[in-house]
């Protein structure tokens, strides 16, 4: 079931929404009518991968592009969510703002990566970017988090040219969807991955993460719980 969270908005029945899911607002009428897939993952956020012989078609299907190019999807986009899932397969979806892009080389799919919120407050981050207490909220709408980046063909350098394809076209787009200018991006790569292509893209090592994390429970941010989560490297880069 999608996190779920009460705000004012309109429902489209025209009623007062008071349910949040997804940037859809519903009144509770409509909630309770309201049309629920079913997930590969019991807490995947509503992502549906397909078959292998369906995932299969999609991948042998050629497109006009030879070079790199990305075509925005929607995180529900059931190839997007076929490669995330494999990916992640304990993933519980995505949250928050997010944009995601098929990415294509040589008429085909070529692998996927996408936005997201970035975490709220870790310290080296901050100090990277000049948040403080009383900027965070503008500049964390201004920094996208690259939350998965997953490449199916590992030609060489391929990876460092997506990273600058994204730049491109994320600016752009997340100014387009959401309002505001981004001014940087960073990522968390897991060890044994080093982040290599990231540094060829000029991004910045910043360190490792704690190796810690909060599980928030029944939706309530005081029910958070802490626990120990693998350590891992954060790069960053700025775009104004």
């Amino acid at each position: 079931m999608p996190s779920i969270c009460k705000r004012t908005g309109k429902c489209s029945c025209g009623k007062e929404g008071k349910y949040g899911v997804f940037d859809k607002f519903y009144c509770e009428e409509c909630y309770k009518k309201r049309p629920k897939g079913k997930s590969n993952h019991p807490s995947s956020g509503g992502l549906i991968a397909l078959s292998d012989e369906e995932m299969k078609k999609e991948l042998n299907k050629e497109y006009p592009w030879e070079d790199i190019y990305f075509i925005k999807v929607p995180k529900g986009n059931k190839v997007f969510a076929t490669l995330f899932l494999t990916h992640y397969p304990e993933s519980k979806g995505i949250v928050g703002r997010s944009i995601n892009y098929l990415i294509i080389y040589n008429h085909k799919i070529a692998g996927i990566i996408g936005l997201t919120n970035p975490p709220y407050s870790i310290g080296i981050i901050d100090d990277f970017f000049g948040i403080n207490k009383e900027n965070r909220t503008q500049l964390n709408q201004q920094i996208a988090n690259n939350h998965v980046f997953r490449l199916i063909n590992n030609e060489h350098n391929l990876a460092s040219r997506c990273l600058r394809v994204l730049r491109k076209v994320v600016t752009r787009d997340w100014k387009e969807k959401y309002g505001t200018e981004l001014k940087g991006l960073l990522t968390f790569v897991e060890p044994p991955r080093k982040g290599c292509c990231y540094l060829a893209d000029n991004w910045k090592y910043l360190g490792m993460t704690k190796g810690r994390g909060c599980i928030q429970r029944s939706g309530r941010w005081e029910k958070r719980e802490w626990v120990d989560k693998a350590k891992k490297h954060i790069y960053a880069i700025k775009l104004q």
